[in-house]
């Protein structure tokens, strides 16, 4: 017999984090980062230098994700916007980090990833 033993997605422990702390969860996906070249990654830092501030800019690109707790949603979604372009924005592909946040209630207000229309 197979038991589940309560698996967990990253959406769910932001989630439940948020919930319990009543904080807007900004969450910062940068696992594609990890995959360039070292020129790439390189040319990639260098583009978001410009957005991020100075004291941040290493903290993003340092794991593969992160996450930053604000009290009110529109600070949170305004960092977003700020420091990270919609997907339709970047340079490329590997210029695009992947972020949205999370409210205390579960729901989603922003993502910068703006999805591919359908032929």
């Amino acid at each position: 017999m197979l038991v589940s033993l309560g698996a967990q997605r990253l959406y769910e422990i932001v989630k439940q984090y948020a919930s319990t702390t009543n904080k807007y969860v900004l969450v910062i996906n940068n696992v594609k980062w990890f995959t360039l070249d070292a020129t790439k990654q390189a040319t990639v830092k260098t583009f978001y230098e410009d957005s991020i501030p100075e004291d941040e800019i290493g903290e993003v690109f340092a794991e593969h994700y992160t996450f930053y707790d604000f009290d009110g949603q529109g600070v949170a979604v305004d960092t977003a916007h700020d420091w990270f372009p919609l997907s339709n924005q970047t340079v490329d592909a590997d210029h695009f980090i992947e972020c949205y946040v999370i409210t205390p209630s579960g729901s989603i207000p922003y993502t910068n990833l703006i999805p591919d229309k359908s032929a």
